[in-house]
């Protein structure tokens, strides 16, 4: 079995603050038969390495502040024109 788990910063500091009380719950085979694997006590205990690298998304000012034209075709639905 091989895979990537990622926690979040979030999730990594609680990991990091609280070791006695904090499982990490891990399920596979998600599209298959889903198992869920033995509970991982502590997983702040095991090396990782940290991702820095986001994806983000722009938008053109102008895109986004234009006033929204609205047309509507002559014919109402159902009729015969």
């Amino acid at each position: 079995m091989s895979g990537t788990i990622v926690l979040t910063p979030n999730e990594k500091r609680v990991a990091e603050d609280r070791p006695d009380c904090y499982w990490l719950y891990v399920v596979t085979h998600c599209d298959t038969a889903p198992r869920l694997q033995e509970p991982i006590r502590n997983p702040a205990r095991f090396p990782g390495h940290e991702v820095r690298k986001v994806d983000h998304y722009y938008l053109s000012v102008e895109a986004a502040t234009d006033t929204m034209h609205v047309s509507e075709d002559r014919a109402r639905y159902g009729s015969s024109e």
